[in-house]
Formats: C-alpha cells, structure tokens, sequence
C-alpha cells in the first residue's frame, strides 16, 4: 500500500480515530449538563476541534478527574497546532491513564513540536512500549516523527529502525522517503531545511533505501546506480551507496567510503565504518587513523563506539595496552552495551588479568540477553 502524505484535512479524522483507540470506560454519568457537553464536544472533535477544545475545558471543570476528557483535549489541541497547550492536558490526561500508550506517544508528538527532543523521544517509546493502537495511519505519523526527531540528534541507526516496519509493510510515501533518504546519507537535517536540489538528492537516496528494506533488490539496485549517476558529488551519496553494499560486497563498500572521505574528510559515519572495515580487513593501523579522525567529529553520543573501535584495531595490531584503555573508555560511556564488556573482557584475558576478565565476563552475562552480543559493533543507516 502506498500512503499519502499526512496532510492537514486528514489528521483530524486521523485523531479522532485514535483518541477512540485510547478511550476509557465512560465517567457514571450524574449531571445532565455534563453529559450533554461531553456528547457535544465527541461530534465536534473531527469537524470543529476548536469548539471542541472549548466544551471539554468547560466539561473537565466540572470533572478534572475525568482522564477521557484530557486525553480528548489535548487531541484536539494537537490539531490546532497549539503544542503547549496540549502538552498540558495530555500529561494530566497520562498521570490519570498511565496505560494508554496512544496517549504517551501524542504526549512526545507534542513535545517534539515543542523542540524537547529528548522527553519527546522517551514519551514516544513509552507509548511504543504500550502499543500505540491499531490505526496504520497514527502508527506510521508517529514512526516518522520519531525518525525525523532521532535524525536531528544524529541517531541515524535508531531512526531507520522507527522506518523500517513501515518498509516491511509496504507502507510509502514522500515523506518517509525523504525520512529515509535523511537516514541513508547521515544528513542531521529536517525536511523543512532541505534547499530544492539538496532535496531531490536526498528523495533518491530515499527511495533506493526503501526499496531495499522493503525487499526489492532489483528496484534498490537500480535506484543505487540511479543515484550515483546523477549526483556522484552530492555529500554522503558514497556512503549510502557503500552502506548498501556492504552486505554482498565489503571490498565495493570500502571503495565507495573511500570516495566519501576523499570528497568528505571530515564526514564522521564515513570515517567510523570504514575505520572499522579496516581493522576486519586487516589493516588495523589505518583503521585507528580513521578511527582518531572520527574522534574529532564524531557527536558525544558515538564517542563510545569509536573507542570501542579503537580498542579493536590496537587489539588486532597486538597492542594491548591501548587496546585496554580504549575498552575501558567505552564501557564507561556505554556501560550497558553488551559487546564491550565481551571485548574488555578478551583483552584483559589476553593480558593476564583473570579477576577483570571474569568481572567483564559477568557484566556481559548479564547484559547478553537483553541485546546482540556477538554481533559486531556497526554504525549507520544499514539497509
């Protein structure tokens, strides 16, 4: 199925929908008044929010316990565009109703409005953790705000993973390919600041991703090529090329990183997975090079990865120290990242130091299955 964007005319529908979703059982009816600006304010919530908005203050200040009635309200709000507003009543509608996850991911819709990416992020997975409903159309709203959110913050990994289902279900639209298109490049950019041109790279970076998450290999094979034909110059085009290959072709792949560090020295993701790629290649001094240059660009948030990468290539050049150090580095920024307490423990293995080993084995142990252990550490927007 392919979406269309969501526009204006649709979210009310869209809204109202949900907020049945979210719905608790009916407050016992004891003042007529009540329920006829209850009954009012429900039909007006899709056609008139504004007068709906309106009835349920008026409802919710005869009964403020009435949870339905904020969670109601601040919909409404929501599609007003009056962000603070609804921010209010959707966090006095969660504090009565902590188990609607529907309402927990309006709550983050607004708040990253509002410019609060990070409790936004967090009320988004809290809802996500509940189960936002059944309604595709406010499962994939918030999915793509959510990625447009974690994009903004660099997270580009985390922000494909909110796309991702919505490939796998076939589930398109410009948005989501310019979302995605953000993703495949590493461009900590909104939509909204994309220039004309930029854009139009940006879509086709997009729509060669989605075809590969959505498992058409031929149709993400010839966007690829696509993409490189026409703007071989354009800014991450090579790493989001290389990313792509990186699942059939390792030596392709690093080709293509290659042209992105000679045309984008200073393009961070670029410098973080081809200095991994080296080190598995076998080349972990210029893997540590690259490494080092990341190190400078890098946001804080991957710093921890980097000197997990780090502790690799010294490991693999048989330079424990250093490789000791750098472990110790990323545990300390990451400490529940399974896998570099897996690789802090080897190196103090290999070092003689069996009380730290066993130590690290523990936090791995214990760390293990709530992730991908043995995986090796990646980064990027992988298709």
């Amino acid at each position: 199925m392919h979406s269309a964007p969501i526009r204006r005319p649709a979210r009310a529908a869209l809204f109202a929908g949900i907020l049945l979703a979210v719905a608790l059982p009916a407050w016992p009816q004891a003042a007529a008044d009540f329920d006829d600006l209850a009954r009012r304010a429900e039909s007006l919530v899709d056609s008139k929010p504004a007068e709906a908005a309106d009835l349920y203050r008026q409802a919710l200040a005869m009964r403020p316990e009435w949870a339905e009635g904020w969670l109601y309200l601040g919909a409404s709000l929501f599609s007003l565009d009056r962000y603070a507003e609804a921010t209010d009543a959707f966090r006095k509608g969660t504090k009565l109703a902590p188990e609607k996850g529907a309402a927990w991911a309006f709550l983050g819709l607004c708040e990253a409005a509002l410019d609060d990416p990070d409790q936004a992020l967090a009320d988004i997975r809290k809802g996500e953790e509940l189960g936002i409903g059944e309604n595709p159309g406010f499962e994939t709203f918030v999915r793509v705000k959510a990625a447009q959110t974690l994009i903004r913050q660099s997270a580009f990994d985390e922000a494909l993973a909110q796309l991702v289902p919505l490939s796998i279900r076939n589930e398109n639209s410009p948005e989501i390919e310019l979302t995605m298109g953000l993703c495949a490049m590493a461009v900590p950019s909104s939509v909204a600041e994309l220039t004309p041109a930029r854009r139009a790279v940006v879509a086709a970076a997009g729509k060669a991703a989605w075809a590969s998450a959505s498992k058409r290999p031929a149709e993400a094979a010839a966007g690829y090529r696509a993409l490189l034909e026409r703007y071989p110059d354009e800014p991450g085009v090579h790493y989001a090329y290389g990313l792509y290959l990186e699942e059939t072709d390792l030596t392709a792949a690093l080709a293509e990183f290659q042209k992105e560090l000679a045309r984008s020295p200073k393009h961070w993701p670029t410098l973080i997975v081809t200095g991994g790629l080296y080190t598995r290649q076998g080349n972990p001094a210029e893997g540590a090079k690259l490494l080092r240059a990341a190190l400078q660009n890098a946001p804080a948030r991957y710093r921890w990865l980097v000197h997990a990468e780090l502790g690799r290539a010294e490991m693999t050049a048989g330079n424990l120290q250093p490789a000791t150090s750098e472990f110790e580095t990323a545990v300390r920024l990451m400490p529940g990242n399974a896998q570099v307490h897996f690789f802090l423990a080897q190196v103090y293995r290999r070092a003689g130091r069996k009380d730290d080993a066993a130590r690290e084995t523990a936090a791995f142990e214990k760390l293990k299955a709530q992730q991908d252990p043995l995986g090796v550490f990646s980064f990027g927007a992988r298709n």
